[in-house]
C-alpha cells in the first residue's frame, strides 16, 4: 500500500509505478504509452503525465493524478536536487524569519530572544550577499552578449534572447545546475569547452521549433571544424577504468575525473540541441569532441541532439549506461560516434552522415586499449540505425571497427556508399565476443560499399591479419545474421547531400520489411518495424524542424 511506504520520494515513485500500471491497462490512445524512466527523471513529463491523470474519465487514475499533484510538488524525484547553497544562497534563514514573524505576533518570545534572533537573521542576510556575489560566474556583458568564463556554481539560467560566449573552459561544478532556455545561442571562442563536472547538472531542454544551439563565435561563411571545444557532460556510472579522466582537461585536475558505481545517475538532460563546428585540439593527438559522454548514468537523458562538423569524433561515450534516442551526426572529423570504457546504453533511430572530404569510421567502438577484458564490456544495443557515406574518393571510410574486446548488438541497419569496406572486427577478444554472445549482428541492409561498390570486406592475409583468421565476409553473409548485401534501400538523391540531406529511404524501398522485433520497454519504439533511422516513404519526418548543416 502505498500509505505504507516510509520516505516521500518512495511513496511518489510507488504512486508512479500504480500510474504507469492504470494507464497501460486503460489503453488510453491519446498518451499510447508511459515511458516509467523518463516520468522518474523527466519533470516536464511527468507533469505532463499526472495532469493528463487528474483529467482523466477514469475514477482511480484520477484519484491517483491527485495525490501525485500533492506528493510532485517540488517536481524534483531522482539523483541530483538543486542545490541548498551557492549561487542561490538565501538572503534570510527561512527558519529564523520564521521565528521572528511569530515573536511579533505575540508569541511569548522575551525581548532578548528577539533581539538575538534579529541579530543572527541581519548575519545570516549579509551571508547570504557575500556568498551570492563569491558564487556568480565572471560575466562580462558586451553588447548585448553575456560572455562566461571560469566556474560556474549553484543554480544558473542561460536565458533565450541573449548570446551566451564561452571564454575558455568554462566548468559548472560543485553541485551546479545549469539550465538553457529553448531558443538559446552559445557560441564558442577559439579553446572554449563547456565541462559539466560529475557533481553539476545541465538541463539544455530546446524545442523542436526552438532548439538550443552551441555553435562557433567565429563569422558565419567563416566558421570551421575545431573554432572551439564542445560539450563535455561527466557522470558516476560505471566505467572500466580505475581514476578516469576524461581527454581535455589538464591531467590531475579533479574537474575531469569521472566514473563511479551508480548506473541510474545522470548527468542531465540534452534534447532539441545541436553543437556545431566543436572540437579543438588540445595538444598534438589530443581534440575534444563535438558531446563527451563520460560515466553517465541512464538517468541521462540525450535525444534529438544533432553534433555537426565536429574536428575529432561527433559523439564520444567514454563508459556508462547513457542512452540515445533521436541522434543526427553529420561531417564529423574523425568517428561520428565512438565508444569506449564499458559503455553498456541503449540507441534507438540514429542518423549518421559521412562527407567526402573527412572522417574515418561510422562507428568506432572499444572496450579498453591494453585490457580487452575489462567490466564492465562495452556492449551497446541498437536498433533502426542509418549509416550513410558517398564513397569517397578522398577518404578511407568504414561503416563499422570494433575493436580492444567490444561487444554490441546491432539491429535493423542500413549501412549505404562507404569507400573502404562494411565492418571490421579487429583482435581476438572482439572475435570472441560473438560465440559469447556479446557481439551480434541482426537485419542488415548494405549496399555499394568499397571503391567498386561491391567490395563490402577486405581480404586479411599477412600483416593485415590481426584477428586470427576470422572470415568476415563469411560471418557477415552467414544466415545468423540476416543481412541483404548488395539491395539498394533506394534512399533519395539528397541522403549524401552536405547541405540539405533526407534521411529516408523511398515509399518502395525494400527497408520496409525484414526489420528484427523491438524490444519491449519504456525506452523503445517497438512501431519502428523497418530498416534505418527513418520510416521509408516519410515525407516529414524527426529531422525536420530543429537539424541544420551549415558547411561553414
Amino acid at each position: 500500500m502505498v500509505d505504507a511506504v516510509s520516505s516521500p520520494r518512495a511513496q511518489l515513485v510507488e504512486l508512479l509505478w500504480q500510474l504507469k500500471q492504470n494507464f497501460d491497462q486503460e489503453n488510453d490512445s491519446s498518451l499510447r504509452f508511459v515511458h516509467f524512466n523518463t516520468l522518474l527523471n523527466d519533470p516536464v513529463y511527468r507533469a505532463e503525465v499526472i495532469s493528463r491523470a487528474v483529467n482523466s474519465d477514469n475514477r482511480k487514475i484520477r484519484a491517483l493524478g491527485l495525490k501525485l499533484q500533492d506528493a510532485n510538488r517540488d517536481g524534483m524525484l531522482l539523483h541530483k536536487r538543486p542545490p541548498a547553497n551557492g549561487a542561490s544562497l538565501p538572503l534570510t534563514n527561512p527558519d529564523i524569519t520564521e521565528t521572528l514573524g511569530s515573536a511579533s505576533a505575540g508569541s511569548g518570545q522575551n525581548a532578548r530572544s528577539q533581539w538575538m534572533y534579529a541579530w543572527l537573521g541581519l548575519a545570516a542576510m549579509m551571508l547570504g550577499v557575500i556568498g551570492y556575489f563569491a558564487y556568480q560566474p565572471l560575466h562580462q556583458l558586451v553588447a548585448g552578449k553575456q560572455v562566461v568564463k571560469g566556474s560556474l556554481f549553484g543554480n544558473q539560467t542561460w536565458h533565450a534572447g541573449t548570446t551566451w560566449i564561452l571564454d575558455g573552459i568554462v566548468y559548472l561544478e560543485a553541485d551546479a545546475n545549469l539550465t538553457i532556455e529553448p531558443g538559446t545561442r552559445i557560441e564558442g571562442r577559439p579553446g572554449s569547452a563547456l565541462v559539466v563536472t560529475r557533481d553539476a547538472i545541465l538541463f539544455s531542454r530546446g524545442q523542436e521549433s526552438a532548439p538550443i544551439v552551441f555553435t562557433s563565435h567565429q563569422p558565419e561563411g567563416t566558421r570551421a571544424t575545431g573554432d572551439w571545444g564542445g560539450v563535455v557532460m561527466l557522470g558516476s556510472a560505471p566505467v572500466n577504468k580505475a581514476d578516469a579522466q576524461i581527454e581535455g582537461v589538464p591531467h590531475g585536475d579533479a574537474r575531469g575525473a569521472f566514473g563511479g558505481s551508480d548506473p541510474g545517475s545522470s548527468c542531465g538532460m540534452m534534447e532539441y540541441t545541436r553543437i556545431e563546428f566543436a572540437g579543438f585540439e588540445v595538444y598534438a593527438n589530443n581534440e575534444l569532441n563535438g558531446l563527451t559522454l563520460g560515466g553517465c548514468g541512464d538517468g541521462t537523458i540525450v535525444r534529438h541532439v544533432q553534433v555537426h562538423r565536429a574536428l575529432d569524433d561527433g559523439i564520444e561515450v567514454f563508459g556508462g549506461t547513457v542512452d540515445l534516442q533521436h541522434i543526427v551526426i553529420t561531417g564529423a572529423g574523425d568517428d561520428s560516434l565512438d565508444w569506449d570504457m564499458g559503455w553498456r546504453g541503449r540507441v534507438q533511430f540514429l542518423a549518421v552522415q559521412q562527407h567526402a572530404d573527412a572522417g574515418d569510421n561510422a562507428f568506432e567502438g572499444d572496450n579498453q586499449a591494453g585490457n580487452p577484458d575489462a567490466r564492465p564490456l562495452s556492449a551497446p544495443t541498437m536498433y533502426n540505425v542509418t549509416l550513410i557515406s558517398p564513397r569517397s574518393h578522398d577518404k578511407y571510410h568504414r561503416a563499422m571497427t570494433l575493436k580492444a574486446g567490444s561487444g554490441g548488438h546491432f539491429h535493423n541497419i542500413i549501412i549505404d556508399g562507404f569507400s573502404g569496406e562494411t565492418i571490421d572486427l579487429k583482435g581476438t577478444e572482439t572475435v570472441a565476443r560473438i560465440q559469447q554472445g556479446e557481439l551480434s549482428f541482426q537485419s542488415m541492409m548494405v549496399n555499394r560499399i568499397g571503391s567498386r561498390g561491391l567490395t563490402f570486406f577486405d581480404p586479411e592475409t599477412g600483416d593485415n591479419n590481426d584477428d586470427g583468421d576470422f572470415d568476415e565476409r563469411r560471418y557477415f553473409q552467414s544466415s545468423a545474421v540476416a543481412a541483404q548485401f548488395g539491395t539498394d534501400p533506394l534512399l533519395t538523391r539528397d541522403a549524401t547531400s552536405a547541405s540539405h540531406p533526407d534521411f529516408a529511404p523511398t515509399s518502395r524501398s525494400p527497408a520496409r520489411n525484414g526489420a528484427s522485433p523491438i524490444p519491449q520497454g519504456e525506452f523503445w519504439d517497438e512501431a519502428a518495424t523497418y530498416l534505418g533511422a527513418v520510416r521509408p516513404g516519410s515525407v516529414q519526418n524527426w529531422t525536420d524542424g530543429w537539424t541544420a548543416y551549415p558547411l561553414n
